[in-house]
């Protein structure tokens, strides 16, 4: 019963409380019109009942809405009403109000306990390391046509970018590099000499020992691809070139990419 009273709607429920109190209080009203003997024998089993059902039916509104108001049902004559434990009052919800204003923010709480120690990063990748330092011991000139310059004596060449061999470095990460060329002519004669990047010009160094000694230099910082080749090339219109560790040729990688 109370399953079924908690599907209907509203006005339904309160019928079938109402239809279940009067079924109640008749039969409170029936025991009393037996005899003197019985009715004192089933007063108080009949007021247990009546009581327990009224308090069923209003577990069952109860249930079905959460009560805020009562209905009263009030029974007059029929003998002696003090048995009948009335008025009998039922919880019934009324509609919901409108909803409330919201409440002022409140107050800002207190700090929480600190987290724990996250777990340690992972280190950061070691860069790699490139630096070479070369130079020309002897006097190379002059030439018939555009010539490899071959620096004879390395005094550095960490990474082992730079071929003592071919006079040509090879780029073994992608990065940036810096390149320093400092080229020397010997006495009273010129000496140009070229940059390049896979056979590319990048810039040009002029010295001309004319009446003195000189010395000129030129630095280039390139973008380079692993297995990129940066060498310096003589030319033939300036092909003097003084050694002596006089000219030398320089480079190391400024940051990977």
């Amino acid at each position: 019963m109370m399953m079924m009273m908690m599907m209907m709607d509203r006005p339904t429920v309160v019928v079938v409380v109402v239809v279940a109190v009067l079924l109640a209080v008749a039969s409170v009203s029936s025991s009393q019109s037996s005899s003197p003997m019985n009715r004192e024998k089933n007063k108080g089993r009949h007021g247990q009942r009546g009581a327990r059902d009224r308090d069923q039916a209003a577990a069952a509104v109860a249930a079905a809405y959460d009560g805020v108001c009562d209905l009263e049902i009030s029974c007059r004559g029929g003998g002696d009403e003090a048995n009948l434990s009335m008025p009998v009052r039922l919880p019934i919800k009324g509609p919901r109000g409108p909803q409330g204003r919201p409440g002022e923010k409140g107050d800002r709480g207190h700090d929480g306990l600190p987290g724990f120690h996250g777990a340690p990063g992972l280190p950061a990748p070691s860069q790699k390391k490139v630096a070479f330092f070369a130079g020309l011991t002897q006097n190379f000139g002059p030439v018939q046509e555009h010539t490899d310059i071959v620096l004879d004596r390395v005094i550095t060449n960490i990474g082992s970018g730079y071929s003592p061999s071919t006079g040509r470095f090879t780029a073994p990460v992608n990065g940036v590099y810096q390149f320093n060329v400092i080229v020397s002519a010997q006495g009273r004669q010129k000496a140009a000499v070229m940059i390049l990047k896979n056979g590319e010009m990048v810039a040009t160094v002029w010295a001309e020992s004319i009446p003195y000694w000189a010395t000129s230099s030129n630095i280039a910082v390139l973008s380079l691809d692993r297995g990129d080749q940066v060498w310096l090339l003589l030319l033939t219109r300036a092909s003097y070139l003084h050694g002596f560790m006089y000219t030398t040729f320089s480079g190391f990688i400024v940051f990977e990419h």
